[in-house]
């Protein structure tokens, strides 16, 4: 019985996917060519704030610093 995930995987390779990621990777494009706008914009706030989270507080002071104590303004 086969089932149309079995790849032929050249484990040899490094640059071959294994089967499981590679359906993730098939489900995630998938997933994000349907995707509402609004949805996305949701899900990169919240990755783009759990990424400045793991940060040091001085380098995210740094970066805010960098946008917002200059001029005031944000183009």
């Amino acid at each position: 019985m086969s089932d149309s995930y079995s790849y032929n995987t050249d484990v040899t390779d490094p640059n071959e996917l294994d089967p499981i990621e590679r359906m993730c990777r098939d489900l995630v494009d998938y997933r994000i060519n349907v995707m509402p706008v609004s949805e996305m914009l949701i899900i990169c706030a919240d990755h783009l704030m759990q990424d400045l989270e793991n940060r040091p507080l001085s380098e995210v002071q740094s970066m805010h610093d960098q946008l917002f104590a200059g001029s005031g303004e944000v183009h």
